[in-house]
């Protein structure tokens, strides 16, 4: 989300905030979920389970663990081994706007290295969103994911519609083509692939933000691949761009729900708003999986960061918007890195191998427009040299480093 895209946005974001405030936007009438006690209760007519609030702490752990995940004991069961016990590896991908092409990237580099995962848990936000099915489906699909990030320029994402958005629309930004970029590379035999994997008892989870309740939302994508609802393929596709959906910046994606026999519609927005990355479903201790295995398994999380690790230096203009949009980015970033400590020290608690990897430092290239693809053509092949180079990875965050460097 330190994109150039996203502070660009930010500033914007900012004077429609102040003409909203000062009653220059008109009100745009939804159908929406009325209260709290109803948002509770809401959920997809046609699919009933694919998703659940992320900030859940169940008192029956291992009860809503199958009513969520029923395919996860055939996972447990088939899980590779080491000394008899059960390895899971999970793959958690993090918002960054356009610096998603480094995530990308890594990934590739990892195949060629030859020592890629058959990673047990896939999860994504914001960009990560958009890797995380390509990088779920495996090695196969790593020649469409560079294209994704590689191949297409601002225009061929989003249209500008800045009036519009400051006189009462729902954004400063057209996604169309986005939704239609995502259409292109997500279909109907796309999700047939997502829905074996799933049956084998692998999970592809992705994390959206419900605004109107201020909660993260978990979606088992897998479970939408399977329900064979013919609205299916577009649930899919319209989580994955809600995941991305910068609020302010680009329009929230509705979701039809039914509270108590009535329609209303949820509004799904950027996942990175609640939370920029997830390893679990649920907050939960990691070690509450453990009776789903029949040996405590070994646990590996590798979280990819979209971006810089580290503060970034700039010198702030004196100007209202320059300073309310350096606020907010660094805002994000200090909400990722609270994040990451708080990913590590479950990961500590639980036993599982912590491995964390980011944009190098010293990497100075800034994109030409928002999203550039040359700038994410070096920036996918700095994170495929890091992936063919196995790293290296880190095995604490950065903010807990003894004279690690800040800039």
């Amino acid at each position: 989300m330190a994109s150039r895209l996203h502070r660009r946005f930010v500033g914007l974001f900012v004077v429609l905030t102040v003409l909203a405030a000062g009653g220059c936007a008109a009100t745009v009438t939804r159908n929406a979920v009325p209260d709290q006690r109803l948002a509770l209760k809401a959920s997809l007519p046609s699919q009933p389970g694919v998703r659940a609030w992320a900030d859940e702490v169940p008192r029956d752990v291992a009860a809503e663990i199958r009513k969520r995940l029923p395919n996860l004991p055939r996972l447990a069961g088939s899980a590779k081994r080491i000394d008899g016990r059960p390895v899971v590896d999970i793959l958690a991908l993090s918002g960054g706007g356009s610096d998603g092409a480094f995530g990308a990237g890594v990934l590739t580099g990892w195949t060629r290295r030859g020592d890629r995962p058959e990673f047990a848990v896939v999860t994504g936000v914001s960009a990560g969103a958009i890797i995380a099915p390509f990088a779920f489906l495996g090695p196969r699909y790593d020649s469409p994911m560079k294209e994704v990030w590689t191949k297409y320029e601002t225009t061929e994402i989003v249209t500008a519609q800045v009036l519009p958005g400051l006189l009462g629309g729902s954004s400063l930004a057209d996604t169309a083509p986005l939704a239609a970029l995502i259409a292109k590379y997500v279909d109907q035999r796309f999700l047939r692939a997502v829905a074996a994997e799933y049956r084998r008892g692998r999970l592809l989870l992705i994390g959206t933000t419900n605004l109107d309740a201020q909660r993260p939302v978990v979606w088992n994508m897998g479970e939408i691949a399977i329900s064979g609802h013919s609205d299916a393929l577009q649930l899919f596709r319209d989580v994955i761009l809600a995941s991305a959906a910068i609020p302010g910046a680009f329009p929230p994606v509705s979701i039809k729900v039914e509270a108590e026999g009535k329609a209303y519609e949820e509004m799904h927005v950027d996942g990175g708003t609640t939370r920029e990355v997830f390893v679990s479903p649920m907050q939960v201790p990691l070690k509450d999986f453990d009776k789903l295995y029949d040996a405590p398994p070994i646990r590996r999380l590798y979280l990819i960061k979209n971006g810089k690790l580290v503060p970034e230096y700039q010198a702030v203009q004196r100007t209202t918007i320059s300073i309310a949009a350096r606020a907010i980015s660094t805002l994000i970033k200090s909400q990722h890195q609270g994040e990451i400590h708080l990913i590590y020290r479950r990961a500590r608690d639980g036993g599982a191998d912590f491995n964390l990897l980011g944009v190098p430092a010293d990497f100075k290239e800034t994109p030409k427009q928002a999203f550039d693809p040359a700038y994410q053509s070096r920036l996918f092949d700095l994170g495929e040299r890091i992936g063919r180079n196995g790293g290296p990875w880190m095995k604490v965050p950065p903010s807990i480093v003894p004279g690690a460097p800040r800039l």
